[in-house]
C-alpha cells in the first residue's frame, strides 16, 4: 500500500518567512500565498534538503519498516533540473550523496515522481533549477510503501488548553480546521480537536465545528486542563486511540500534525507505545531550536534540552539533531506538542493535579518510554525566560519538591540546597516578595498530598498573584536609568572573597552589626535570571533590569521584611528536615489517587 508520510510546506506566514531557510536555502524565489506554490526565475536553484521539507528516511524505516520511497512534484509548464540527494553525519563531517540528476521539460505543466533507490541516509530530498524563465512549484510530496495488513488503526485525538488567550487558540483552530479536518482525506475522518477552555471565554459559535470540541472547565492550570482533554479523548466516539497534547500559546503547523498521524499508522509493533515528540522552536528567534526531548538527571536540579539550541537553518544542525539518540532513563516529552497512546493514559494514569510546571516531566518519567522525534515535526513556543512571575516561582518551588516526593525525580539533597540557594540570593537581592512565594511553597508542600486535593486553584491563583511584580519603563527610574544597555546587564563579575564573607554573615546587610560602608547609589543588575553578586552587594536600592524588555523594577532593603521572612524560612526548614521521609511516604502513597480518571473527575465536577 502506498503512504503519503508528508508534503511540500512553504513559508506562508509572517512568523514563517522570518526563517524561511527551515523551508528552503539558496534562491528565495516568489511564493504565492494564495495558491501556496513557488515561484523562481531563470537559473535559480532552491534546495528542500531543510529541517521542513527533507525526508527523516532512516528513521522512517527503523521506525517502520518503510520501502520504496517515491519524490512527486507537481510543477507548473517549464524546464527544470532535479537533483535527489541523501545527507550523513559521519563524525564532524556532514557527507552528501547524490543519486541522480534529471532534466525535465513540461509544456502544460503536471506531475513527476522519482523513486529513491535503496540507502541509509539520514536525511533526502531534492535540489531544483529552474531552465526557462519562470517555472512555478505548485506542490511536493513523499509517499512510501507498507504492508496494508501491518498498519494500526489511529483515531487522533489533539488535546489543547487555554486559559485567556483567544488569538492563539482561535488561529491555531482556523488551520487546524482549514488544512486537516475540512479536506477530504483518511487524515480528517480520523483527527478530533478538544479544546479546554480554562479561562471560560471561548464561545462554541467561534470553536465548535465538525470533530471540534469545545470544554468549558475550571481553571486548573496544564496539568487539570491536559486530563480534562485525555478524558474526553477517551470518551469521545469514536474512542482515540492517542492523545496529542498542544499548548495554546504556540503557533502550529498542520503538517506536523500530519506527519505524526502517518507515523503512527505505519510503527511496527515494537514501537507503538511510544511517545511522539513535536520540537519546540523559538516564536521570538523563530530559527531556533530549544528542544524536542527534555532531560533530567537525578543529581542535578532543573530540566535541559537533551540536543541544546540549535539553529535549524544549517544543514549540519538538521543532521545532528536526527543524530543524537533519546536516552534510555531521564528523557521525556513536553506537553507543547507530545502524543501519547491512550493506552499508557490507561495504564498510568492523568496528571498530577500540580496546576503548572513539573506535570509532563512527572508524567513523562513515571513509566519511561522511548520518545520518537522527526524534524519538522513542531511548533513555535514562547520562549519560558521571558515570562517573568513570582506566582511561577512558587509553582516551580512546589512542585519540584512534590515530584520528588511522589516519584524520586531529584535526590534530596540536590532539591534542599537548590532551594535554600534561592531563597538566600532573592533575600540577598531585596526581592521579598519571590522569596515569599517560594518560601510558601516550601509551607504548603508540608501540608502533605491532602493540599494538592482541595482544589483551590482561584484562591491560590489570587494570593500568589498577589506577589507578582510589575516592570516599568526606564525612564520612570531616574536620569540615567534609560542609558542602561543590554549588554551591561548579562555582564557578571567574579564574586570578590571579601564580599562573599559579608554576604554570607549579614545577608547583603540585613543582619548582625558587621560595620560596612554601604555604597552610594544603587545596585543594578539582571532581573530574575541571574544571581550577580557584586551587583547588589553594600547597596541599599538594586534596579533589576529585565535585558529584553527593557524595563526594571527597584527593589529597597527592608529589615523588618527579611526578618519575617527568614524566620518563616527557617521554621519550614527545620519541619522539612526532620519530617522528609514521612512526607516521601504520604506522597507516593496519595500518587496512584490523584492521578487517577476517578479523582480527576471529581475534581473537575464531571460527576
Amino acid at each position: 500500500m502506498r503512504l503519503r508520510i508528508q508534503n511540500l510546506i512553504l513559508p506562508t506566514e509572517t512568523k514563517h518567512k522570518a526563517c524561511r531557510k527551515l523551508f528552503y536555502r539558496q534562491a528565495a524565489g516568489v511564493v504565492d500565498e494564495e495558491k501556496k506554490s513557488l515561484w523562481l526565475g531563470f537559473a535559480q536553484t532552491v534546495d528542500f534538503v531543510t529541517y521542513m521539507n527533507a525526508c527523516s528516511w532512516r528513521k522512517w524505516q527503523k521506525y517502520t519498516g518503510a520501502r520504496r520511497l517515491k519524490l512527486h512534484l507537481v510543477l507548473g509548464g517549464g524546464k527544470a533540473k532535479i537533483s535527489l540527494l541523501g545527507y550523513h553525519q559521519a563524525g564532524l563531517d556532514t557527507v552528501r550523496q547524490e543519486f541522480g540528476t534529471e532534466a525535465i521539460e513540461l509544456e502544460q505543466g503536471g506531475e513527476w515522481e522519482y523513486e529513491f533507490p535503496e540507502n541509509d541516509e539520514q536525511m533526502v530530498g531534492f535540489e531544483l533549477a529552474a531552465l526557462s524563465p519562470e517555472l512555478e512549484i505548485r506542490a511536493g510530496y513523499f509517499t512510501v510503501e507498507v504492508d496494508e495488513k501491518k498498519l494500526q488503526p489511529v483515531r487522533l485525538a489533539i488535546a489543547t488548553t487555554t486559559c485567556r488567550k483567544e488569538d492563539f487558540i482561535r488561529k491555531n483552530v482556523g488551520l487546524i480546521r482549514q488544512e486537516l479536518l475540512e479536506q477530504d482525506t483518511e487524515v480528517a475522518q480520523n483527527l478530533f480537536l478538544h479544546v479546554v477552555d480554562n479561562g471560560q471565554t471561548l464561545t462554541e459559535k467561534e470553536i465548535k465545528g465538525r470533530h471540534v470540541y469545545l470544554h468549558p472547565n475550571r481553571n486548573t492550570g496544564g496539568s487539570g486542563g491536559f486530563s480534562r482533554g485525555m478524558i474526553e479523548a477517551m470518551r469521545q466516539k469514536p474512542v482515540a486511540t492517542h492523545v496529542l497534547l498542544m499548548d495554546d500559546d504556540v503557533l502550529v503547523l498542520p503538517e506536523s500534525i500530519y506527519r505524526t498521524y502517518m507515523l503512527l499508522r505505519a510503527l511496527k509493533p515494537e514501537y507503538r507505545e511510544c511517545f511522539v515528540e513535536g520540537a519546540m522552536l523559538h516564536y521570538e528567534e523563530p530559527h531556533l531550536q530549544h528542544e524536542d526531548i527534555g532531560t533530567v538527571k537525578y543529581n542535578e536540579r532543573g530540566v535541559k534540552p537533551l540536543k541544546g539550541i540549535l539553529d535549524q537553518t544549517l544543514l549540519a544542525n538538521n543532521l545532528q539533531t536526527e543524530t543524537i539518540e533519546p536516552p534510555e532513563t531521564g528523557g521525556y516529552g513536553a506537553w507543547w506538542f507530545c502524543c501519547i497512546p491512550v493506552s499508557h493514559i490507561k495504564e498510568c494514569g492523568l496528571s498530577l493535579p500540580l496546576f503548572l510546571r513539573y506535570d509532563d516531566v512527572e508524567f513523562g518519567l513515571r513509566k519511561p518510554v522511548q520518545i520518537i522525534t522527526l524534524i519538522g515535526i513542531c511548533v513555535w513556543h514562547q520562549l519560558f525566560f521571558t515570562k517573568h512571575s513570582n506566582m511561577t516561582k512558587y509553582f516551580d518551588a512546589r512542585n519540584a519538591l512534590v515530584v520528588t516526593a511522589a516519584g524520586g525525580l531529584y535526590d534530596w539533597n540536590v532539591v534542599r540546597n537548590h532551594y535554600e540557594g534561592e531563597v538566600r540570593t532573592l533575600l540577598m537581592s531585596f526581592r521579598y516578595d519571590a522569596a515569599e512565594a517560594v518560601v510558601s511553597a516550601l509551607e504548603d508542600f508540608l501540608k502533605g498530598p491532602e493540599m494538592l486535593k482541595r482544589g483551590n486553584e482561584e484562591e491560590l491563583l489570587a494570593s500568589k498573584g498577589k506577589l507578582n511584580e510589575s516592570l516599568r519603563p526606564l525612564s520612570e527610574f531616574g536620569e540615567g536609568a534609560e542609558l542602561i544597555q543590554p549588554n551591561q546587564l548579562w555582564e557578571n563579575p567574579p564574586m570578590a572573597p571579601k564580599t562573599r564573607v559579608f554576604l554570607k554573615l549579614t545577608w547583603n546587610g540585613q543582619v548582625g552589626h558587621l560595620p560596612y560602608r554601604p555604597r552610594a547609589g544603587r545596585g543594578v543588575t539582571i532581573y530574575d535570571l541571574d544571581f550577580q553578586p557584586e551587583k547588589v552587594a553594600y547597596y541599599d536600592e538594586v534596579l533589576a533590569v529585565d535585558p529584553y524588555t527593557m524595563q526594571g523594577v527597584l527593589y529597597r532593603k527592608d529589615r523588618q521584611r527579611f526578618a519575617e521572612l527568614y524566620e518563616r524560612y527557617q521554621k519550614a526548614m527545620t519541619e522539612w528536615k526532620q519530617r522528609q521521609d514521612e512526607l516521601a511516604n504520604e506522597y507516593r502513597a496519595a500518587r496512584d489517587e490523584l492521578v487517577s480518571v476517578e479523582f480527576w473527575k471529581k475534581y473537575l465536577g464531571l460527576e
